[in-house]
């Protein structure tokens, strides 16, 4: 015959087993959360016409992966809905002057040589706010739950648009200023040739 002793402390070990099991799962999906920022932020990164075209490449990978298959299943509200992810916020500095220097100012220190820029969202893991017998709720706040800000801040490579503007048709004028000569080159070939210059654009 059972005793209370014996059905407590059953109650007990299961109630453990839960949470490690939700705690466990948790860490793993926030490995792939980070992954899903990482992956964002790398297709973000990436040289394109205008910084526009940056930005969707950003969410459309992040839309590609939050809607694979097997994530989809934990990620999309239609799912399990075991963890939340909010919307993909893009920040490339540049010409929108977005960034995250206002989330870590420690890293920026007034210094905009090295700007904060990249992919941010929320990953709440609904799986982990959960209530265990003669435990309690695993959050203090049972209502709001858990939630992380996931981040993957990977400098942006210039644009075609910002390549040309800032950079070689700058550097054409000033070479283009030097001499009277170089100035009647310029313009007689104006339609003929391009500008161009090999230094990462």
């Amino acid at each position: 015959m059972m005793t209370a002793e014996f059905i407590f402390s059953i109650t007990l070990c299961a109630g453990l087993c839960v949470l490690l099991f939700a705690l466990n799962f948790s860490l793993s999906m926030a490995e792939v959360a980070q992954y899903i920022a990482f992956s964002a932020a790398r297709a973000h990164a990436a040289g394109h016409v205008d910084q526009e075209k940056q930005e969707q490449l950003a969410k459309d990978k992040f839309a590609e992966l939050t809607n694979h298959k097997v994530l989809k299943t934990f990620f999309t509200p239609g799912g399990a809905n075991w963890f939340k992810l909010s919307a993909l916020d893009v920040r490339g500095g540049g010409v929108s002057q977005k960034s995250f220097d206002d989330f870590y100012p420690a890293y920026s220190n007034g210094d905009q040589r090295i700007p904060q820029v990249g992919v941010r969202f929320s990953f709440s893991p609904a799986l982990l706010n959960i209530k265990i017998a003669f435990l309690g709720s695993t959050a203090e706040d049972p209502d709001q739950g858990f939630s992380a800000n996931i981040s993957g801040l990977l400098i942006r490579e210039p644009t075609q648009k910002e390549c040309w503007e800032l950079q070689v048709k700058r550097r054409y004028s000033a070479i283009l200023d030097l001499d009277q000569r170089f100035k009647e080159l310029g313009s007689s070939g104006a339609n003929k040739y391009v500008p161009m210059e090999d230094n990462g654009c």
